[in-house]
């Protein structure tokens, strides 16, 4: 006879929402408070992954589970491929794999990207993933121009406008006219690794934190934007 957990009455939209907040709030306070607070973001990030793997949490059906599935599967692809890619980079002459060479924070970025973007087109309609997907990653960077500039109001106004702007845009735009915010999430995109100078490689802080760049503005507005222009069977 199966037993029934009790967590099986709760809805994949409440388990959902607890889940990013107390992974965005972990984020946040992990990097203005303690980095301890991390502890918040690997709780709601992995926390009902593990227990759904565990058993104790029931809140998904099958589709719903076969929609985290293949983000995860898509999330382990854009991982191994870029620490491959690292490895040959940075190795390149030498016979040796030699010692870590890319920080742990840029890696878990990319992962959980790769995975929230996987998730919600697998899952919602192509629309309404693209909208939802751009205000959490618009939302995000909101709060980072605030705490980082929030003493200047020039500099706030420039990062909220050149930084923040396309993405509230494009989430407007992506229900209404899904072609045109597809075209402009992807001409943005390009903008943007011209405006910040990501196509500069230099050493390796600079290279890295290029690649932060990269995960949180051109790849997740290349991707969605994509997605809006040749959409596809999930």
């Amino acid at each position: 006879m199966t037993t029934i957990s009790p967590f099986r009455r709760l809805s994949v939209a409440k388990v959902g929402f607890a889940a990013c907040l107390t992974a965005f709030a972990g984020l946040i306070l992990g990097i203005t408070v303690h980095i301890g607070f991390f502890g918040l973001f690997a709780l709601g990030a992995f926390g009902p992954g593990v227990l759904r793997e565990a058993g104790f949490l029931h809140d998904l059906d099958d589709f719903q589970l076969e929609a985290v599935r293949r983000a995860g599967y898509r999330a382990y692809l854009a991982g191994g491929f870029f620490l491959t890619a690292v490895l040959i980079v940075r190795q390149w002459g030498q016979l040796s794999l030699g010692p870590d060479l890319v920080p742990a924070s840029l890696v878990l970025c990319l992962l959980v990207v790769i995975f929230m973007m996987g998730y919600g087109l697998s899952f919602w309609d192509v629309r309404q993933a693209a909208a939802f997907l751009l205000v959490g990653v618009g939302l995000f960077w909101t709060v980072f121009v605030v705490l980082s500039h929030w003493a200047e109001p020039r500099a706030l106004l420039g990062e909220g406008a050149v930084v923040v702007a396309p993405f509230f845009i494009g989430a407007f735009l992506a229900r209404r006219w899904p072609k045109l915010a597809g075209l402009l999430l992807v001409a943005v995109a390009a903008f943007s690794v011209y405006f910040f100078h990501l196509y500069k490689p230099g050493p390796a802080p600079r290279v890295f934190t290029q690649l932060f760049v990269i995960t949180l503005i051109p790849l997740p507005l290349a991707v969605l934007g994509s997605a809006l222009l040749f959409p596809r069977d999930r």
